[in-house]
């Protein structure tokens, strides 16, 4: 991959706060030029992702005193448009507009008919249109930079007049990690679990000396701040992440905090898992990693004390553990600025993820059915419905959250994003088969995923989410993908089963489905083909 970063400002001090990406810089103001151009740096084949960060004040020179319209910012809006239409197989970042706080009308810049407020704003929305029709677009959001750290902290106008470096060192620093947690939001590389502690974490005190109701949980001082932090994990549910509970404590005694304190914003339905025994965390760590069936390398753990957190590094050191914060007061920001945009960003947020517990909570439920009943008739009583979708353009965020995450059943691995996915959706030699799936506990949404070369007749990618796994849904899509190349006059079908340490289970699924391995290779690596019947 190959990063080039634009801009109208000297953004030479940027690159070295980026890595370990490595970024080339453009010309200086090359900007809009690079963009609108055929034939420019940014149109270059080897170039995968471009950077747009640019100065408001300096685009948007006239209007910012009072002597014109916008017109480079329009232009650079146009351009910006033009060359995400024509280059979709290139990922576009770009910062919003965000004036800095001189106002040349003062007071009367909120009601004015050349308001440069409402000029900033109507080129946002045009700037958030185009990233709404173009998913190879992604924005991050300035005016949030200058509202946590300063204005006066982040501009330097010694730097501007001396070498037209309108930045802080601080900024860039600040920039630095914000473009770095965007990408790797629009990569889909955030984590799926938070299990936490609850003593002193998700309220103050002891629930077995205070009792479920006297712990400090509330509306005012320490109790507000627990309750805060609370609604804050509230809301990242919400985005798709799981809650788990792992904490020493009297199970009987979390039952009652759960079922009886009022204060409490987080319900028993609003965890996936809860193990609340004596048993070392760790250990219930990896329990609640069997019961979700997702790796530990996903998750991140949170607790108060400093010794629970240490243990946890030891023996588990793929879950990440941040530092709890000293002052209860500071609860809720720390958990907002430091550990969701660090661990849990998200660009794009789909159905499933908003639904995402209660799947997990239903499919702990079909567990409990399947331990009663023979696999077929386990089958028949869950009244499985699955539809396959061909190319769904609305699923885009979906399928490359899905070849970014699915290890276990995932025959190839190849991970992929948003505007890889298009380019697929888009070609007419590929089909991208999305498998929705539905039961009587409850809809899944989108839970396996193919793409096939149609030219070749080759299965690219195979995956199925782990929720699904024992249900035969799987076979559904291979019929699909097998009909696709039928209907395309092909005459045999290819698979590929790449090893990975996660993905053992999928080994036999092509030979268990017919086909014949043609060639395997030292590092593992197995070629099936399967003949067609006309």
């Amino acid at each position: 991959m190959k990063f080039l970063l634009l801009s109208n400002v000297n953004m030479q001090a940027l690159p070295a706060r980026l890595k370990p990406i490595e970024v080339e810089c453009g010309g200086f103001n090359s900007l809009v030029a690079d963009l609108a151009t055929t034939g420019s740096p940014a149109t270059a084949a080897d170039v995968s992702h471009v950077l747009c960060v640019f100065d408001t004040d300096t685009m948007m020179a006239g209007a910012l005193y009072g002597e014109g319209a916008p017109e480079q910012g329009r232009m650079f809006l146009d351009a910006l448009e033009r060359f995400c239409g024509r280059h979709p197989e290139k990922t576009v970042v770009a910062n919003t507009f965000c004036a800095s706080s001189s106002r040349w009308l003062g007071f009367a810049d909120l009601v004015h008919a050349k308001s440069l407020k409402e000029t900033e704003a109507s080129l946002n929305a045009r700037l958030v249109a185009i990233a709404r029709a173009h998913p190879n677009l992604l924005l991050f959001d300035m005016e949030l930079l200058f509202r946590r750290h300063g204005e006066d902290t982040l501009i330097s106008n010694a730097l501007w007049y001396a070498g037209r470096m309108r930045f802080t060192a601080r900024m860039f620093e600040v920039l630095g990690a914000t473009i770095r947690q965007a990408l790797a939001a629009h990569g889909q590389k955030s984590r799926k679990v938070l299990i936490l502690d609850l003593d002193n974490t998700l309220w103050g005190g002891i629930v077995g000396e205070l009792g479920p109701t006297g712990v400090a949980l509330g509306e005012d001082g320490k109790g507000r701040c627990y309750r805060d932090f609370q609604r804050s994990l509230k809301a990242l549910q919400k985005t798709g992440v799981l809650l788990a509970i792992a904490s020493k404590n009297n199970a009987a005694d979390v039952d009652e905090i759960l079922d009886e304190n009022l204060m409490m914003v987080l319900r028993r339905e609003d965890f996936a898992a809860i193990y609340a025994d004596w048993e070392p965390k760790a250990e219930n760590i990896v329990k609640i990693a069997e019961t979700l069936s997702l790796g530990t390398d996903s998750f991140v753990f949170i607790d108060d004390n400093p010794v629970e957190r240490d243990a946890v590094r030891k023996f588990l050191p793929e879950v990440a553990v941040p530092d709890f914060p000293d002052r209860v007061e500071d609860l809720q920001t720390w958990f907002v600025r430091e550990v969701a945009p660090v661990h849990f960003g998200k660009y794009a947020i789909t159905s499933e993820d908003e639904g995402k517990t209660e799947q997990y909570r239903a499919n702990t439920a079909r567990q409990h059915l399947a331990a009663s009943f023979d696999l077929d008739g386990y089958l028949r009583e869950l009244d499985i419905e699955c539809n396959i979708e061909v190319d769904p353009p609305a699923q885009l965020v979906r399928a490359a959250q899905m070849t970014q995450k699915t290890n276990q059943f995932n025959l190839t691995t190849r991970r992929y994003d948003v505007t890889d996915l298009a380019r697929f959706i888009d070609s007419s030699e590929h089909a991208v088969l999305m498998l929705d799936y539905r039961d009587r506990f409850g809809d899944e949404g989108s839970v396996a995923l193919a793409i096939v070369d149609l030219a070749e007749g080759r299965i690219d990618t195979f995956l199925t989410s782990c929720r699904v796994i024992g249900r035969k849904v799987e076979a559904r899509l291979l019929d699909k993908a097998v009909e696709m190349c039928r209907d395309r006059g092909l005459h045999k079908v290819i698979g590929e089963y790449i090893p990975t340490r996660k993905n053992k289970m999928a080994a036999s699924f092509y030979e268990d489905h017919g086909f014949t391995p043609m060639l395997r290779t030292p590092d593992g690596r197995v070629t099936y083909e399967k003949p067609i019947d006309a």
